[in-house]
């Protein structure tokens, strides 16, 4: 604040204060009526008032009444006083002074006030960027509850399929397999047809389970969670898949296990999908406080122009608001003709998202 004036600025200021000291309860007098024809409300006068001439004359010194318009323009931004109404305000009170003062102190009374105008700009302007912080962070844990919603409802119908679906295939199976023992050769080879469809139907739910809700995850942990991802991949894909994980023995937080396991998922789908691939290199690791995925492979790559209209970059959008929400970042490096690799860095114990309360994205 003090560098706003020079000394002999200073100066000039401290005697226009004293000068206009004798007018300040008239001219407060003859501005509060008119704000309030204007239809301001009693705090929004309250807080103009105190960052005009007549408040700087009544302050301890300069550096405080600087101070105080700092503290009062917020106070107006929260009644939502616009700047540009703040400005023209505080011109129509400076006609005021100048028809109290006459023509003394022109350069002081402009010096002070375009300092005042500097700093309210600054107050509005930090409460913008205050506003803005507030409603981000709003957002990000709106966008957190909306991913634990997402979870919560895959177990739910994961459950609901397992326990539902699932039993009644099984019971399906097996009364099938009764009725083809029980059953006329001629209808036989029927029986087995339809019982080999209910077998091959069970083994697809239970992939559909396991995609909507890893129970393996839940039951075994991370390490062996993804070893079940990547023996599913090799069962659908010829690509030779080279596999390291190294993790702590100290637990890892249950939102960090399940973003490593949905991006090594959603990897593997664009792998299988998208690449041709004939190599894959996944490697799991902790690392000081933070856990490290990195994911590459030898397909076709793509270009960066080219993200927005693949199919596959739904996913990959998906997989860096995930770790956007952790604190985590998600790279993505790719051209064609070389492979992608997929980087992903989270902290190992990030809070986990409550119900009532929760990357970088690089293509070379």
């Amino acid at each position: 604040m003090a560098g706003l004036f020079t000394a002999a600025a200073q100066r000039h200021i401290s005697l226009l204060r004293r000068a206009l000291a004798p007018y300040g309860r008239r001219l407060e007098r003859q501005f509060r009526r008119q704000l309030q024809e204007h239809g301001w409300s009693s705090p929004q006068v309250r807080a103009l008032l105190a960052v005009t001439p007549v408040a700087c004359a009544r302050a301890a010194s300069l550096t405080q009444f600087m101070q105080q318009v700092d503290q009062h323009g917020r106070r107006l931004d929260h009644l939502e006083v616009s700047p540009d109404k703040v400005l023209h305000a505080l011109n129509q009170f400076g006609r005021y002074v100048g028809g109290a003062l006459e023509s003394r102190f022109e350069p002081a009374r402009e010096q002070l006030h375009m300092a005042t105008r500097l700093v309210l700009d600054r107050a509005f302007l930090c409460e913008e960027a205050l506003r803005r912080a507030r409603l981000e962070e709003q957002v990000r844990r709106l966008e957190a509850l909306a991913r634990h919603a997402e979870e919560q409802e895959r177990r739910r119908i994961g459950r609901e399929l397992h326990d539902e679906a699932g039993q009644a295939l099984m019971v399906l199976r097996l009364q099938l397999e009764m009725m083809e023992r029980d059953a006329p050769a001629s209808l036989r080879p029927r029986l087995a047809e339809a019982r080999e469809l209910a077998a091959r139907t069970a083994v697809e739910l239970r992939r559909i389970i396991a995609a909507l809700s890893p129970a393996v995850l839940e039951r075994l942990g991370l390490e062996a969670a993804v070893r079940q991802l990547t023996a599913r991949f090799g069962k659908i894909h010829s690509a030779r898949v080279r596999l390291r994980i190294h993790l702590p023995k100290e637990p890892i937080s249950r939102p960090v296990e399940e973003v490593v396991y949905r991006v090594v998922q959603e990897c593997l789908h664009n792998i299988a999908r998208h690449s041709r691939a004939t190599a894959v290199n996944l490697d799991l690791h902790a690392a000081d406080k933070s856990i490290e995925l990195s994911v590459r492979d030898n397909g076709a790559g793509f270009c960066a122009d080219q993200v927005g209209g693949k199919p596959k970059s739904f996913g990959l959008a998906g997989m860096q608001e995930r770790a956007k929400l952790l604190g985590g970042t998600l790279r993505v490096i790719s051209r064609p003709g070389q492979g992608t690799r997929i980087r992903l860095e989270l902290p190992l114990q990030a809070a986990p998202v409550v119900t009532n309360g929760k990357d970088s994205h690089t293509v070379d």
